[in-house]
């Protein structure tokens, strides 16, 4: 239990310092393109979280309707069950996936505080508005969902595991930063990955 509430600190920490950096932002705000990566090394287990919109990861955030979609949909469920082609580490560590979960694209996903400053900002829209806009503040609401995953590895020489490669943003060229968070054993780190930098060292 201890790795896992580690795990939940380090995204408590990574959403108050995105919070103090970014106040119009809000905490972990919901940007296209912008996904969050929370790791935490402890002993020899290797934990990371992603999360990022849905419409980098599927390539719509509403729910899937058509046949088109759900095949859209089950493709990029079966892309986030294999960590090999998202993330590389040094072959030496030897580490090995033991555990993994998936966090579905869901409206509720959003943060409640983002929530509700966006339903405020739609309603003050929607005292003036016609029934068409209203459907699309429904549309909009939807529009808000996060998908994404936790891993847990086990590493066999852990002291060989001094960093990792996000090869994620190969596949799923929409993604144009990932913000990193994490508790390594030296202590607390932060960092933002790119397509061209997306090397993380510790």
């Amino acid at each position: 239990m201890k790795a896992v509430t580690l795990l939940l600190a380090a995204a408590a920490f990574g959403a108050h310092a995105n919070h103090d950096e970014h106040e119009s932002h809000s905490h972990g705000a919901h940007e296209h393109g912008h996904g969050h990566l929370n790791l935490v090394v402890d002993g020899d287990q290797l934990m990371i979280e992603l999360q990022a919109p849905a419409a980098d990861l599927v390539g719509f955030e509403h729910a899937a309707k058509s046949d088109e979609e759900k095949a859209q949909y089950a493709k990029a469920v079966a892309r986030l069950q294999q960590p090999d082609a998202l993330f590389r580490f040094d072959p030496a560590a030897g580490c090995k996936l033991t555990l993994q979960e998936l966090q579905a694209a869901k409206e509720e996903h959003d943060h409640d505080h983002d929530h509700d400053h966006d339903h405020d900002h739609d309603h003050d829209h929607d005292k003036a508005a016609s029934d068409k806009h209203e459907d699309h503040h429904d549309h909009d609401e939807a529009g808000h969902a996060d998908m994404g995953a936790m891993y847990t590895y086990t590493c066999a020489t852990p002291a060989k595991l001094t960093g990792l490669e996000a090869t994620l943003f190969s596949v799923y060229p929409s993604l144009e930063k990932l913000s990193v968070q994490g508790i390594l054993p030296t202590g607390q780190t932060a960092a933002e990955l790119t397509p061209s930098a997306n090397k993380l060292s510790w």
